[in-house]
């Protein structure tokens, strides 16, 4: 036959799709998050949100303590940065849950 060999999805390859998309998504919903006091909480919470605060402003304070221009003042400048980034995505999650 001259036909163009198309790819067949068996009932078995779309359940296997159908439970990865639904894995995917229950993961995404139940983020957690690792805290200072060594817990797991969801993403978002209010523990996790205090908690990227607290970080964020002790390495601030840390790093304000360092020369300018120093290495050290740059790591913790890319620190709180990372560290910011993950508070805005944990702000963003609780707005999210605060919606539903």
């Amino acid at each position: 036959s001259t036909r163009p060999k198309e790819r067949c999805l068996t009932m078995g390859d779309s359940k296997q799709t159908l439970d990865e998309f639904i894995e995917l998504v229950v993961e995404r919903k139940m983020r957690e998050a690792d805290v200072s006091d060594g817990s797991r909480v969801p993403h978002g919470s209010s523990k996790h949100v205090k908690d990227l605060e607290s970080r964020i402003s002790s390495l601030v304070q840390w790093r304000d303590k360092q020369k300018r221009g120093s290495e050290a003042r740059a790591n913790y400048s890319r620190l709180i940065s990372r560290l910011k980034g993950e508070l805005s995505s944990a702000r963003r999650a609780a707005m999210k849950a605060k919606g539903k």
